[in-house]
């Protein structure tokens, strides 16, 4: 949380860096490489080894998204 108290503009210093210092699409990115790593897992199981990372990226943020939804349905 960002106190904009002495400031008169009540704008963020821009010397503070964001919390998630990498840009969106980088998530993207990873989530493509997830499902890419998959497909290839289905003939190689190797590249469900090399892909993991990008495939718990996948998990959690599906994950997130379903309990994002629920929660607001409830």
């Amino acid at each position: 949380m960002v106190d904009n108290a002495n400031d008169p503009d009540g704008k963020p210093d821009e010397e503070q860096r964001p919390l998630f210092a990498h840009p969106p699409w980088m998530v993207g990115i990873v989530l493509v490489l997830a499902i890419l790593a998959i497909l290839a897992g289905l003939s190689d199981p190797i590249w469900f080894l090399l892909g993991l990372p990008c495939i718990f990226v996948l998990a959690l943020f599906i994950y997130v998204r379903i309990a994002t939804w629920l929660r607001r349905g409830s």
